[in-house]
């Protein structure tokens, strides 16, 4: 393959924000029929690069060719002119229209007269999604989804553009093992009609299995371009984070329990969860395992109070409570992650400031009149706890990598001193790194006795930090494991109980 010429290469690409140099002489290029992984740490530059290619951002330096001519990518649209396509990590749909109309927004097929062509649009959606292997049905409203088949139609609307490159940017972050099977294989599939694949992830195993060639990028420069066959995950990582840092992982912490201070009595909500019972005591940290699909989130919702429940009691520190709305949760030292940091978690266009202070405007005030100085104080000491790196308070929470976006999410409830946290996909779309990082934070409110209940789909990951792991199969627990029971193996058979 090397003696084919590139459908796509970027020479010497320079990116620079106010304060903050992102790309630094960056120089990539992709072959037909082939996979090119580009990896690296949140804060790496992975993302601008992706902007780059796709149109959404203009580089500073360096220039852009498409079939050896230099193209000017102004905006996505000239993008997609040029064949290129792009499935962000963060879904860009239309919650309100159907599947299909998702699927070809923009350039639905027409009949005569203009007139759009429902059947053709539905007919096609069909084969797209029969070709990724899942059944939805192409007139159902997107909303109704959930993000995992949502993830899916982004997809589709991308490969719905004939593209001879796609940019697949986490592809599999929100899917679970079963449908992650689907895409590698679809990713092979597309491989093998000629595609030019551009594929980010931070599941190394996945970059390992389906690359042939891997770019890694640190502080914006290119640390090295190998061919993947015989490259190996602690290699990768040592390539990603440096040598000093490559065996960073957060470890298991033995703590002292206290009291109980969250315990859910028989809590069931219909279509959702049934008859969910267990307790989480203070300096512990329990874990909730299951496959997506399991409803674990629709449980973390009723105990922040974001959803209603229609049997059973929630108890905080063994007195029942109601809650009809987040803010009697949050009154009660109740504070939630969502795993959708980006819409639930974080304002992205408001700054660093703003978003680290939401949860505690209440203190940060004189007779209702928010003091800008105290605001910036306490956002201060949050970045430095949390080693956010960023340029300055006043930088906007969109231009964060997604790693320092889940840390002022963390630090918003540190700064209120919640008692109670629930973390939902907590390292959801984060390098190892920052992985790392994450749960040291999560382990250190444990450390000052707070009360945990954690949930991922990365089952390795709560192995190292969990005091105990629960097990949620449709909407129920099949299985609860002490510390010294754990077994990844045991553990993942409760998932289809």
């Amino acid at each position: 393959m090397e003696n084919i010429a590139p459908i796509l290469e970027l020479r010497g690409i320079s990116k620079t924000f106010p304060g903050v140099r992102a790309l630094s002489n960056v120089s990539f290029d992709l072959r037909a029929g082939e996979v090119h992984a580009l990896v690296g740490e949140n804060g790496a530059g992975k993302s601008t690069l992706l902007s780059c290619m796709n149109g959404l951002l203009q580089p500073n330096e360096g220039e852009i060719l498409i079939d050896g001519k230099q193209a000017v990518l102004s905006s996505p649209s000239i993008a997609i002119e040029h064949r290129l396509a792009m499935v962000h990590q963060e879904l860009v749909l239309c919650p309100n229209l159907s599947v299909a109309q998702n699927i070809f927004l923009g350039r639905e097929p027409k009949r005569g007269l203009g007139a759009l062509d429902r059947v053709a649009m539905n007919r096609k959606a069909t084969e797209l999604l029969d070709m990724i292997g899942v059944e939805i049905d192409p007139k159902r409203v997107l909303g109704t989804l959930s993000l995992n088949e949502q993830q899916i139609v982004e997809i589709c609307r991308a490969l719905a553009t004939d593209p001879k490159v796609i940019v697949l940017d986490e592809p599999t972050a929100s899917l679970n093992d079963d449908q992650v099977i689907h895409l590698l294989n679809v990713v092979k599939l597309l491989k093998a009609r000629g595609l030019g694949i551009v594929y980010v992830s931070h599941r190394l195993n996945e970059v390992l299995e389906l690359s042939d060639r891997i770019t890694v990028l640190r502080d914006g420069s290119v640390v090295t371009t190998v061919d993947a066959e015989g490259m190996t995950e602690p290699q990768l990582v040592s390539y990603m984070v440096g040598k000093a840092r490559a065996g960073a992982r957060s470890d298991f912490r033995e703590r002292r329990h206290g009291g109980v201070m969250l315990e859910l009595d028989g809590l069931s909500k219909a279509g959702k969860f049934q008859d969910v019972s267990f307790k989480v005591r203070r300096g512990e940290i329990v874990g909730i395992a299951g496959l997506l699909g399991c409803n674990r989130e629709a449980v973390a919702q009723a105990i922040f109070g974001a959803t209603s429940t229609d049997q059973g009691e929630i108890l905080i520190r063994e007195t029942p409570a109601r809650f009809r709305s987040p803010h009697d949760a949050i009154r009660l030292g109740v504070a939630y992650m969502p795993a959708d940091r980006k819409n639930e978690g974080l304002v992205l266009d408001m700054n660093i400031a703003d978003n680290a202070s939401m949860a505690t405007l209440g203190s940060l005030g004189t007779w209702g009149v928010l003091r800008r100085g105290r605001v910036r104080r306490m956002a201060s000491d949050i970045v430095k706890l949390l080693s956010i790196k960023v340029s300055s308070l006043s930088q906007k929470a969109s231009q964060l990598s997604g790693g320092n976006q889940q840390k002022i999410v963390i630090g918003k409830w540190i700064a209120r001193n919640s008692e109670i946290v629930v973390a939902e996909d907590p390292t959801r779309g984060v390098d190892i790194g920052a992985k790392a990082e994450i749960w040291n934070s999560l382990q250190s409110l444990a450390d000052e006795g707070k009360a945990l209940v954690v949930m991922t789909t990365e089952l390795q990951e709560m192995l190292h930090v969990c005091d105990r792991i629960l097990v949620m199969s449709r909407g129920r627990i099949t299985g609860e494991f002490q510390r010294h029971e754990f077994s990844a193996e045991t553990i993942t058979q409760r998932f289809f109980a």
